[in-house]
């Protein structure tokens, strides 16, 4: 679909409509859209050694903040430590926040009644996305899918997760209108065009290079 994806890359620059890799490299571009993530807004009141990775708040497997009594934290906001597998923090998703709250809930009801509480265990149930007309990836456990299956299941996926039966039936009728109308909304992929003045600089450059090349011969 015209993407290439770089690994081990860092940037470090952006100037004369060039990207700047850390390892010298570069890439000409006129449109350039920096996105390198999100990081919690500090709270006024609360230590920064309660802030983890992300300015996340740290909080135990029960989601209780640390060092604070009565104190709790889920979803995006926070940080569950002691996890082996999610050493860097859980995904920020929205089936976390969900899980999370659900243990939160029965853990204040243990409090209430002086019963022991129970610690947090995420349950991945796996992603999914939508890249294109009938294209779509999903991942479950070791399950991978990719293609038309992918998309319907998301479909699938979606339109069982909103509240309502009216809700469900004015969503499907919507996707059913787009779908069949051609209606495309802005997520899509645009296939790279060089800027006219980033071709001219090139062109420029490469003489450049060139007549180096033949006086030093």
């Amino acid at each position: 679909m015209g993407v290439n994806i770089l690994l081990n890359k860092m940037v470090t620059d952006y100037k004369d409509h060039k990207v700047m890799l850390a390892d010298g490299s570069s890439i000409s571009t006129r449109t350039f859209i920096w996105v390198s993530g999100v990081a919690g807004q500090c709270v006024g009141n609360l230590d920064a050694g309660h802030l983890g990775r992300g300015r996340r708040i740290k909080v135990d497997t029960f989601n209780r903040v640390e060092g604070l009594e009565d104190v709790f934290c889920i979803g995006d906001q926070c940080i569950v430590e002691g996890d082996k597998d999610y050493p860097n923090g859980h995904p920020q998703l929205a089936q976390v926040a969900i899980q999370q709250g659900k243990n939160l809930a029965k853990n204040l009801k243990r409090m209430a009644k002086a019963k022991p509480l129970s610690p947090f265990r995420y349950k991945n149930l796996g992603a999914m996305a939508t890249v294109g007309r009938n294209k779509a990836v999903a991942e479950f456990a070791k399950i991978k899918m990719k293609g038309f299956g992918a998309w319907f299941m998301w479909l699938v996926v979606h339109l069982r997760s909103i509240l309502g039966v009216r809700n469900k039936m004015v969503v499907l009728l919507n996707w059913m209108w787009n779908y069949f109308n051609y209606n495309q909304s802005l997520r899509m992929i645009f296939y790279p065009k060089k800027a006219k003045e980033i071709r001219e600089r090139e062109e420029r450059e490469a003489k450049t290079h060139w007549g180096e090349d033949l006086m030093e011969q």
